[in-house]
């Protein structure tokens, strides 16, 4: 379902350069996503530091840098894996289509963020996805989406043993510790950033795939080497993803 007279992606575009039609076409398409990753970070910050600010152990701005950085760190390094998962659940072949998809869970999420309600990005994209296959006459794949299903049951419920196994070791080792009050707020400080930045760099690892894992296969056939490193052109998406969160995150968040 490609509309007559725009451009295909799927050719290379290093013979061509980034300055043509398809680039051009990706850029201005892929704005939809890019709305979504804002809404995301809007969002989802405060899964991450939230109980840190509120309690005022760390201030918005600090959590916000230190979030911004291993959500992007999190994108660009470990954010493939879960794009494969979402584009197996149902093809979305156009780029037309990758925007309305990517618009509709953004949409989604900026409404129910506007609302100060909590929201998963994650319900939002995938519901997004089923609906254009049902629209579009392709196959929705069942068995990728109990897959996905089955995470956000378990997900809470891992998260509750968790949280209740660690509360009841840090209490026995506090017990036994006897860290002076002083002392013990300075750790928790230190224990709260690196938590943070983990949990950062967990969520753009995860949750990039529900921001650019639409266009995916529209990626522009590039590699950027910076010497140390190189980036290919999926990931130079993730980049771009990662960056509008960590705005949602600053201005929104």
């Amino acid at each position: 379902m490609k509309p007559s007279g725009l451009p295909t992606c799927s050719t290379s575009w290093q013979s061509r350069g980034l300055y043509n039609p398809c680039a051009m076409l990706l850029l201005i398409f892929i704005s939809s996503g890019l709305f979504l990753g804002w809404s995301l970070g809007a969002n989802d910050a405060a899964n991450i530091f939230g109980s840190a600010v509120g309690s005022r152990m760390l201030s918005f701005r600090r959590a916000a840098i230190i979030a911004s950085t291993f959500v992007i760190l999190g994108a660009v390094f470990q954010g493939k894996g879960g794009a494969e998962t979402l584009n197996e659940l149902g093809t979305v072949d156009a780029l037309g289509g990758s925007f309305t998809v990517t618009l509709c869970a953004a949409l989604t999420v900026f409404v129910m963020t506007k609302r100060r309600l909590p929201v998963s990005t994650s319900q939002a994209i995938v519901g997004a996805i089923i609906g254009w296959t049902l629209f579009t006459g392709h196959n929705t794949d069942l068995v990728v989406l109990r897959k996905i299903v089955i995470t956000w049951i378990s997900g809470p419920v891992l998260g509750m043993l968790f949280a209740a196994g660690l509360y009841l070791l840090l209490k026995w080792a506090l017990r036994k510790a006897k860290i002076h009050v002083i002392k013990l707020d300075s750790y928790i400080r230190t224990a709260l950033i690196l938590v943070g930045a983990f949990g950062a760099y967990s969520l753009g690892a995860n949750n990039i795939a529900n921001v650019m894992g639409v266009f995916v296969s529209s990626a522009p056939n590039i590699v950027l080497d910076f010497g140390i490193y190189r980036l290919d052109g999926v990931q130079l998406l993730f980049l771009l993803g990662g960056i509008s969160i960590a705005v949602g995150i600053f201005t929104y968040g």
